[in-house]
């Protein structure tokens, strides 16, 4: 009876793991666009919100049309974010001709996580709160702040997920998954 239920659980474990894999890939193939990166990664949260909760229908039909639903406002959101990917590259280079800038770059980089973390927020609250993008921006910025130790957590995720591509440029298929996962599970709204 025990291996049974052993059995059935490593099932389910694996099941679980080979969704955020597949959320991953969706999510990568959907931000193909550039400026469609964040409204899928809403997608993503939301189908594996789903599925952390057993709620919903497979989860590639229904990703689909969160991100779809996601579009609507979530491009605007995605041109933020790439514009301050942008300012943020130009900064680094402003910053490297400066004098003081030992003190300048490691507090930018500080600033660039605080951002990335707030981003990956604002996409998850969108995607569980399903409010507007402004107002998730506002609560997770509220939240960031709030719980500074979930948006730590949220960081080495960032950071884990950013180590791996860069390690294997491969896994930027599929590593929107567990980040997605990550902000889910840090969110804690249901």
């Amino acid at each position: 009876m025990r291996t049974l239920k052993r059995s059935t659980e490593w099932r389910t474990g694996l099941g679980d793991f080979s969704d955020c894999l597949l959320a991953g890939l969706l999510v990568a193939l959907a931000s193909v666009p550039v400026v469609t990166a964040a409204p899928a990664f809403v997608a993503g949260c939301r189908v594996l919100d789903r599925t952390r909760h057993d709620i919903g229908s497979p989860l590639w039909t229904t990703f689909w049309a969160d991100f779809r639903e996601a579009a609507r406002g979530g491009v605007p959101f995605g041109l933020g974010c790439l514009a301050a990917v942008v300012l943020f590259a130009v900064d680094l280079e402003v910053v490297a001709s400066m004098p003081g800038a030992g003190v300048l770059r490691p507090a930018l980089w500080l600033l660039a996580v605080a951002g990335v973390v707030v981003a990956v927020r604002t996409c998850e609250v969108a995607a569980t709160g399903g409010s507007a993008w402004r107002r998730s921006f506002v609560t997770a910025a509220r939240e960031t702040g709030a719980a500074p130790g979930k948006g730590l957590l949220l960081a080495v995720a960032a950071g884990v997920a950013a180590l791996l591509v860069w390690m294997l440029p491969i896994l930027a298929l599929v590593v929107a998954g567990p980040l997605a996962l990550a902000a889910v599970a840090t969110g804690g709204r249901r």
